[in-house]
């Protein structure tokens, strides 16, 4: 009898054995792609046969005058808000239905930071998703496509993708320790090491039925296991729901779509028409008047008709033969928990090692840890460089769509009620336009609407006079200095008066976006010290006793309700003489 038991334990494994080689036959290749190596290598387009890759910018910080939505949003906040709920508070706030922005949770995802995140601590993917109306005054934001976020809080950091509008890219940004009495720090990314994956310069996301997010169920049950096991809410993490919806990933898929024609249209509107004088300015604005066009009535839009065959001929006369192309956002769908099922999974266990939680890059800066993992196959990791998801030529027109989808439904009615809904007046104000709104630089939604807003030639416009649309998220002037990756932490000697600054008001008021509150921003202790002397408020916000009880208790330093304040209350016990020495830092002069 043991005799036959171990006759058939060989001829298992014999089987078993043959399967995974068979497997291992069949399975792709692993990937090989260095992401070390690979951002290192330049983007090698030829200058002269891309317009855009001089006219737009490739440098890790924004161009002069520029910067980010996310720093436009920050700014307005008073710095990133923390913790993680109230960033999502602040952009639900944003949305004028008051929706929260889509949101998917990858435990297993293939990010720089995926060794970081698991089954009991997801990744947290964010997309903005709405048009805010304009108002007689002002035009609202266009968000939708335009903001990302992903936050692994393990590693204490937000990775951060929005759209720039008046340089025409979508920008790399990070906030680093992002913890409760961390620096929480916004910065320029290295935007070489993002282009390894985001190869179009945009948004990617896996294709359906997406089974790395919480929207599969097996992922979600893994996920339940696990947070039960380690004794945390299996309802919500970071305040989202746990479980999802497919409507979710579908969505977010869409946005990352869009967004990723934004990109593809600035190449249009640039590369599309060229840099040849009148010839070019007339094909823009005749790509104009077709994205509006379609926007104005998108059911009876169709690609025929003069104004049609006009922009293919000027487009043709700039590109010639020449093609541009629309980058792939779409990432081949993976299923991590299948991956460890089965013969295959056996087979994978046995032969690969499995990414532990802690593993590789703990921020995004350690690329060498990260290129250390075990590897994707070939087809899954996001590093192997991805065919066009379309070449366009000449005789597309596509990029009156992508035009059209930076612009706003509010924006369509309000160019409309200024024409008095006659889309002819509409058309003769572009042709009216300034040559310069059309030179060889990005399209900007917001400096177009309000030129038009100006224009004679809208018959409310010719009647009352011009409109004056504000637009604050491409105004830079009352923001602090953009700050690229890299730059080292302030080096306080040893006993210094702002040691204690440092660990109490440094995380707000130090790299904040917010010209108005970066006040001890500056790169030497020397610096940081006169620019607060400059700001004597400092004095009268930390003198609790004067102020606690009155209307100007709100103003008192740090916030209430956060960790510095603790600290602070803790760190007095030991010294009761901690703020009056902060104090004595700056001059004695009541502007509180």
């Amino acid at each position: 009898m043991a005799k036959r038991t171990r006759v058939w334990m060989a001829l298992a494994t014999v089987v078993a054995v043959a399967a995974g080689w068979n497997w291992m036959r069949d399975d792709q290749a692993r990937s090989q792609a260095s992401v070390t190596a690979l951002a290192k290598v330049a983007d090698k387009t030829d200058p002269h046969l891309a317009l855009s890759a001089t006219v737009l910018a490739d440098g890790d910080l924004p161009p002069e005058g520029t910067r980010s939505l996310f720093d436009h949003v920050a700014a307005q906040n008073g710095g990133v808000p923390y913790p993680f709920p109230k960033l999502i508070e602040a952009l639900q706030k944003m949305n004028p239905e008051g929706a929260p922005p889509v949101a998917v949770m990858l435990p297993h995802g293939r990010s720089l930071l995926k060794g970081q995140a698991d089954d009991a601590h997801p990744r947290v993917l964010l997309a903005a998703d709405f048009q805010a109306p304009n108002t007689p005054a002002a035009l609202g934001v266009n968000a939708r496509g335009q903001l990302f976020l992903g936050f692994v809080e393990n590693a204490n950091e937000i990775e951060v993708l929005s759209y720039n509008e008046a340089a025409g890219r979508y920008e790399f940004q990070l906030v680093q320790d992002y913890s409760a009495t961390g620096a929480r720090k916004l910065v320029y990314a290295r935007r070489q090491i993002c282009l390894t994956c985001h190869q179009g310069g945009a948004p990617i996301f896996p294709q359906r039925p997406w089974n790395e997010t919480n929207a599969a169920p097996d992922t979600v049950e893994a996920m339940l296991r696990a947070r039960t096991k380690a004794g945390l809410d299996t309802q919500t993490y970071l305040g989202l729901p746990l479980q999802n919806t497919l409507s979710s990933p579908e969505r977010f898929d869409e946005l990352t779509d869009v967004g990723n024609f934004f990109a593809a249209t600035q190449k249009l509107w640039l590369d599309g028409c060229g840099d040849q004088g009148n010839t070019s300015v007339d094909c823009r604005k005749t790509m104009l008047k077709l994205a509006l066009q379609y926007k104005v009535r998108p059911g009876e839009f169709k690609e025929e008709g003069a104004l049609v065959a006009r922009l293919k001929t000027l487009q043709a006369k700039a590109l010639g033969d020449r093609t541009i192309a629309v980058a792939e956002s779409d990432l081949t769908n993976r299923d991590p928990v299948a991956e460890q099922q089965g013969i295959k999974g056996w087979w994978r266990n046995l032969t690969t090692a499995r990414i532990q939680l802690g593993d590789g890059a703990k921020n995004n800066e350690d690329l060498e840890a990260f290129d250390k993992l075990p590897k994707l196959p070939l087809a899954l990791d996001p590093l192997t460089k991805r065919a066009p998801k379309r070449i366009l030529t000449a005789a597309n027109i596509d990029g009156a769509y992508g035009l059209a989808s930076l612009l706003t439904e509010s924006d369509v009615n309000t160019l409309m009620e200024a024409a008095n809904w006659q889309f002819d007046n509409l058309a003769n104000a572009v042709d009216k336009l300034p040559d310069a709104l059309f030179q060889a630089k990005p399209f900007e939604r917001a400096k177009t609407v309000q030129a038009l807003m100006k224009s004679p030639e809208l018959p409310k416009v010719r009647s009352n006079g011009p409109v004056q649309l504000a637009y604050v998220f491409t105004d830079v002037s009352d923001m602090s200095p953009p700050i690229a990756t890299g730059v080292p932490p302030l080096q306080l000697k040893a006993g210094s008066s702002l040691e204690p600054f440092e660990t109490y008001c440094f995380s707000c008021h130090r790299g904040n976006p917010a010209k108005r509150l970066n006040f001890m921003g500056a790169d030497s202790e020397d610096k940081v010290l006169a620019q607060m002397r400059d700001k004597t408020e400092i004095r009268d916000a930390l003198d609790w006793e004067r102020y606690e009880g009155t209307e100007k208790a709100s103003m008192l330093m740090p916030p209430r309700d956060s960790k510095q304040y603790a600290l602070l209350v803790e760190d007095q016990k030991k010294n009761p003489k901690l703020r009056e020495q902060m104090r004595a830092v700056v001059p004695s002069l009541f502007g509180f």
